[in-house]
């Protein structure tokens, strides 16, 4: 019987320290030939050989660490996920569909609750909550009321730029506290989209609409693809820019 040599792997974190805050380094030994590093959503990872070797860029943690401070200081808002805090009571989330404010009620039992009043996001968290629990929990609660609030005038604005320039066919909208992107289209004709795009400016939240409309033809990224986004927005690059460049800091 054959039998598949199964890959090594050693694990070593780190927090890196800067500022106040820290960003969780996780270093991967593991059956390669390089050095790669890549920033996730809750750590960065730095993937290298099992086996040091003379040519290497120096000692794993050192050198992790010195990229980790060299990339904040060049460009600090790629990390603004590692620097996130728990929603107070009063704040306000400015969306494309109207303003909206979180009412915190502390209460004396587990689990949250939410609902929408009007203009109020009001969610019932419980009193012991830990910095950390809140921060973790309550963007995620912010993030389905909104959805379900506006669901309907999102749907309104996918429907006008559909009639407007392709006349596909749209079987379904749904919507994820997506991280990863902005926006998917699934085969069957279903579109999903990030609530973090709630929080960005008009003319992007159209560029996304358009972006995966066009997904309803082409499931790539082609010329073919691409032209059919400029026949509805010519000037798209500068909102795949804007999200570049703004991206990271629309968050609950």
């Amino acid at each position: 019987m054959l039998h598949r040599k199964r890959s090594t792997r050693e694990i070593t974190k780190v927090d890196v320290q800067i500022g106040a805050g820290s960003i969780p380094l996780v270093i991967y030994r593991e059956l390669r030939n390089n050095w790669r590093i890549a920033i996730t959503q809750r750590t960065v990872n730095l993937r290298i050989p099992l086996i040091d070797s003379a040519d290497q860029p120096g000692d794993p943690v050192e050198w992790g660490i010195n990229w980790i401070k060299q990339k904040f200081a060049s460009d600090p808002h790629i990390f603004n996920r590692f620097f996130l805090k728990a929603p107070v009571n009063g704040k306000t989330y400015k969306t494309l569909f109207g303003e909206f404010t979180l009412k915190l009620l502390p209460v004396d039992r587990t689990g949250t609750t939410g609902h929408v009043v009007g203009q109020d996001l009001i969610v019932k968290c419980p009193r012991s909550w830990s910095e950390a629990e809140r921060a973790d929990v309550l963007p995620k609660m912010v993030s389905k009321l909104l959805a379900r609030t506006l669901h309907d005038d999102f749907l309104k604005k996918i429907m006008e730029f559909n009639d407007r320039y392709y006349q596909f066919v749209v079987y379904g909208l749904s919507f994820k506290y997506n991280k990863s992107n902005w926006g998917s289209c699934s085969h069957d004709g279903n579109l999903t989209f990030s609530t973090r795009l709630f929080l960005a400016p008009e003319p992007v939240v159209d560029y996304v609409i358009i972006h995966e409309l066009a997904h309803l033809k082409h499931h790539n990224h082609s010329k073919a693809f691409w032209d059919l986004v400029a026949s509805a927005m010519p000037d798209y690059r500068r909102c795949t820019r804007w999200l570049k460049e703004n991206g990271d800091a629309l968050y609950y």
